[in-house]
C-alpha cells in the first residue's frame, strides 16, 4: 500500500521514510507559500520524529520560509500555534495512533487540510525528476514554545469553572500529552484532583499502539477509575488529537455515547447550528443532534474530511467515530484537550454522575468495522454484487455503498490502509443485527464466510 493516504502520509520509518523525503516535502510545502511567511511544525514522541522533523524544517527554510520549530508537542498545539501566529501553514511529524515503528506527516495550508488531489500532487512533486528552486535566501528554523499561550486561552474559556471539584484519571498512553495533560488541566481546573497512568512520554508507547479508540486499550484506565472512585477517566492517543472517555463506574463509553454526551454540553447553543458527523456513526447520533435543534451533516470518515466540512459549513461541533472532536472555537480543528475541558465543565455543572448521563443515550446495536480481505481488482465486483442484491435500497453516500432497510442499514467501503473491504451494520436490536449480517453473508457469497468470521470475532 502507498504511504500517501487520503488524509495524510503514513509509512514504516525504517523502510519507507527517510530524512531526505521529509526535506523534499518541506521544500514542496514551502514553495506553496510566499517567502518570509511563517510555517509552524512539530512532532510526536516517536524515536524517528526528531530527525524527520529537522529535515522537514530544513526543507521549508531552504525555500525562504520562516520555519518555526515547535519541537515535540501534541498535534492540537501545532494547530493552535498556526492560529496564534497567523501562519501560512503547519505540519506535524506523526503517525497518530499507529505503532511506534510507523511515522508520517499531517499538514495544512492556511487552515485547510489537504485534499486527496493535493496529496497526489505532493507525491508527484517529490519524485526524483521534480526540481524545486527558490530565488530567496534560505532562512534558519527558529524554536518557539507555545505552551503558555495554549493553556492561557483554555483558562480564559473556562474561567467560570475554577471551582469545579472532580476527580479525573488521565491516560496519555505514553504519548504527546504525557506529563502535560495533568499539568495543563490542573492550571485550568485548580480544584480538581487529577491522577494519571502511562504518564511518561516513551518512543515505544510502552509496547502497544497508542490507540484510545480500542476498548481493550482502556482496561487499565477503567480499573484506575474504579479503584480511585473517580468521576471520569480520559484517554488521549499518541499525538493527542483523539479522546476516549470512561465513566465513574469504570466502563468505557462507546463512540456514540461519548458523542451523545458531548452534544449535551452545548445545550441550547446547538439550536439552528450545523453538526458534522462521521457516516459510520449510528443513526442515533444525528437523531440526538436534531432533538437538540442542530442541523446534522453527514461526512466521510477521516479527520481531514470532517474538518473540511466543519470549515465549509461553519459548524459548531463535529465528531469522527475514532474519537476526533472538532469545534468552531478551535477554527474547526480537532483538539482532545479542548474536548476534555468541555466534558469536565459539563460534569461539574450538571452535578450528575457520568454513568447516569450515559444511560439516557438511546441504545445502539451496531457492529465495529468488519474487515474482509479482498484484493483491489476484485473489490468493485463485490460492491456491484451488493448494489444488485438490494438495488431498491441503495442510498446515496459519500464513500462506499450504503443499503437502508426498515430496521437498519449496512455500509460497505474500500479500506484505505489494506487490501480489504470494511462492512458495518446497524439494527434496532441485537437479533435484527445478527440477522442482517447473516443475510449479507448469504447474498454476497464471495466474502460470506470471511464476513461471518469477522462478525463472530467482534462479538466474542
Amino acid at each position: 500500500m502507498s504511504i500517501y493516504k487520503p488524509c495524510d502520509i503514513r509509512g514504516n520509518a525504517a523502510t519507507e521514510l527517510t530524512p531526505e523525503l521529509y526535506r523534499r516535502w518541506g521544500r514542496v510545502l514551502g514553495s506553496s507559500i510566499s517567502p518570509g511567511e511563517k510555517f509552524v511544525a512539530g512532532g510526536d514522541v516517536r524515536g524517528s520524529t526528531p530527525r524527520f522533523l529537522a529535515a522537514l524544517l530544513a526543507g521549508l527554510a531552504e525555500m525562504g520560509v520562516d520555519a518555526v520549530d515547535l519541537g515535540v508537542l501534541p498535534t492540537p498545539m501545532v494547530y493552535y500555534a498556526r492560529r496564534r501566529l497567523a501562519a501560512a501553514g503547519c505540519a506535524v511529524v506523526t503517525a497518530s495512533h499507529n505503532p511506534p515503528e510507523i511515522n508520517g506527516l499531517k499538514w495544512t495550508l492556511g487552515n485547510r487540510p489537504p485534499t486527496e488531489q493535493q496529496i497526489r500532487q505532493l507525491q508527484q512533486d517529490v519524485s526524483p525528476d521534480a526540481r524545486l528552486s527558490s530565488d530567496h535566501p534560505a532562512c534558519k528554523p527558529r524554536p518557539l514554545d507555545v505552551s503558555f499561550d495554549y493553556v492561557g486561552q483554555l483558562q480564559e474559556i473556562w474561567m467560570d469553572w475554577l471551582d469545579a471539584k472532580l476527580h479525573v484519571v488521565l491516560d496519555p498512553m505514553h504519548g504527546c500529552f504525557a506529563r502535560l495533560a495533568r499539568r495543563y488541566l490542573q492550571a485550568i481546573f485548580p480544584q480538581c484532583l487529577f491522577s494519571t497512568i502511562h504518564d511518561e512520554p516513551l518512543a515505544s508507547f510502552g509496547g502497544r499502539n497508542p490507540d484510545c479508540s480500542r476498548p481493550q486499550h482502556l482496561e487499565e484506565l477503567c480499573s484506575a477509575v474504579y479503584h480511585h472512585r473517580a468521576h471520569v477517566g480520559l484517554a488521549f492517543d499518541g499525538d493527542g488529537d483523539r479522546l476516549a472517555v470512561v465513566d465513574n463506574r469504570g466502563t468505557s463509553l462507546t463512540a456514540e455515547e461519548a458523542t451523545w454526551v458531548l452534544l449535551q454540553t452545548f445545550g441550547d447553543d446547538l439550536t439552528g447550528q450545523p453538526f458534522v458527523y462521521d457516516q459510520k456513526f449510528s443513526d442515533r447520533v444525528p437523531e440526538a443532534a436534531r432533538q437538540l435543534g442542530a442541523e446534522p451533516m453527514v461526512q466521510r470518515s477521516g479527520h481531514a474530511f470532517v474538518r473540511t466540512r466543519m470549515l465549509d459549513s461553519d459548524a459548531l461541533f463535529g465528531a469522527e467515530i475514532s474519537g476526533h472532536y472538532f469545534f468552531r472555537a478551535t477554527d474547526g480543528c480537532d483538539d482532545a484537550l479542548f474536548a476534555a475541558c468541555r466534558l469536565i465543565a459539563h460534569l461539574a455543572r450538571c452535578d450528575e454522575p457520568l454513568g447516569d448521563l450515559r444511560r439516557r443515550c438511546p441504545p445502539v446495536f451496531i457492529t465495529s468495522d468488519l474487515r474482509v480481505p479482498v484484493e483491489p481488482d476484485r473489490q468493485e465486483a463485490v460492491l456491484q454484487r451488493v448494489r444488485s442484491a438490494w438495488s431498491a435500497n441503495v442510498r446515496p453516500t459519500i464513500d462506499g455503498v450504503r443499503i437502508d432497510f426498515a430496521d437498519g442499514w449496512a455500509l460497505v467501503r474500500r479500506s484505505v490502509t489494506e487490501p480489504a473491504l470494511t462492512f458495518r451494520f446497524e439494527a434496532s436490536n441485537a437479533t435484527g443485527l445478527r440477522e442482517l449480517v447473516w443475510s449479507f453473508c448469504d447474498a454476497v457469497p464471495e466474502v460470506g464466510n470471511d464476513l461471518l468470521d469477522a462478525y463472530g470475532a467482534s462479538v466474542g
